[in-house]
């Protein structure tokens, strides 16, 4: 009678499986806990769907006063020059220096301890789909091509905060490097984009596969530019969908979105606080001959980091033209 007693007190311990029962038997027993476990799943599976559906419900669009370019690609902020930075084909595009190994190795402890103290308590960041980077695991470690919307200042760091304890590389614009940030920036993992001549671009070419074959991870915004807590996903730009081709490398696509500030959170900031959202990585079609591969390779990303965000066809701002020229800007 008192193991009778002590199994219903358990049973009973879980509000959605509480009954009042009797077991004149041990094979009872089984048949009843089978049955309320398969219940227990099925209450874990609807509740899963409905935060599924709630986390992916129309995105937050925030009300500040940020003026958009016409152009998707255009930059907001005009960064003041500091120096010159000279990009040929002698440039260190991956800088391999004991200095440079210190610096990293530095910043490698703030990712692990700090960095994401500041961004939980500076923008509220909250991630979603982390247990997609234990699924795999084995691409990460084999070098791997993310891609994100580009949407304030310091996104890159939530990245990190998010991969940690991985530290990453990623493309920047020269004019950055040549600002205030540009030794930052460097240490952070910027390459340098060579606009000018064809050579450069093959050094820094090389540099992002080097990166790769040493089975670290290379992020770019495929966006082109930096808009301010933008909340829909501008065009994604060809050239890193050309380079996972190149590279025989997936793509794992990561969206930023917002929410308001409650509660405390008002007392600490104006900006939105920020969602960042992992999903499953994109292959290339090996199928496909190479230029239909980057094309639907590139449709799908922008596809799939829509609906990241809670945007879906038939929304006001879905959006299924990757021409630039044609973007109209939704705020």
């Amino acid at each position: 009678m008192q193991k009778r007693l002590l199994l219903s007190s358990i049973i009973l311990a879980h509000p959605g499986l509480s009954l009042n029962c009797q077991f004149n038997g041990a094979g009872e027993v089984i048949f009843f806990l089978v049955r309320k476990i398969k219940v227990w799943y099925t209450l874990q599976q609807e509740n899963g769907a409905k935060r599924h559906k709630e986390r992916f419900a129309m995105y937050f669009r925030h009300n500040l006063p940020y003026e958009y370019p016409e152009k998707c690609d255009a930059h907001m902020i005009d960064v003041k020059h500091l120096r010159d930075v000279h990009l040929d084909e002698n440039y260190p595009y991956l800088q391999k220096s004991a200095w440079f190994k210190c610096q990293r190795g530095l910043l490698w402890i703030c990712q692990q301890t700090i960095l994401p103290i500041v961004m939980w308590v500076v923008h509220g960041l909250r991630i979603h789909g982390k247990e997609k980077l234990k699924q795999h695991k084995d691409l990460l470690n084999n070098g791997l091509m993310t891609i994100s919307n580009h949407v304030f200042m310091w996104d890159y760091i939530c990245l990190m905060v998010a991969l940690r304890p991985r530290l990453g590389f990623f493309p920047a614009w020269k004019i950055n490097l040549e600002g205030p940030n540009g030794p930052l920036i460097r240490m952070a993992g910027g390459i340098p984009v060579p606009t000018d001549s064809l050579r450069p671009m093959i050094q820094f070419k090389k540099a992002m596969e080097e990166v790769l074959d040493q089975g670290k991870w290379m992020h770019f915004f495929p966006e082109g530019s930096m808009w301010f807590y933008y909340p829909d996903i501008r065009p994604l730009k060809k050239a890193v969908f050309k380079y996972a081709v190149t590279f025989d490398r997936p793509i794992l696509p990561l969206t930023f979105s917002f929410r308001p500030r409650t509660g405390l959170w008002k007392l600490l900031g104006k900006t939105p606080l920020v969602d960042l959202n992992i999903e499953d990585p994109i292959y290339h079609d090996r199928q496909l001959p190479k230029l239909a591969a980057v094309k639907k390779m590139q449709s799908d990303a922008y596809r799939i980091m829509q609906q990241m965000n809670g945007i879906y066809p038939g929304d006001p701002t879905y959006n299924e033209d990757l021409n630039l020229e044609n973007y109209q800007k939704t705020m």
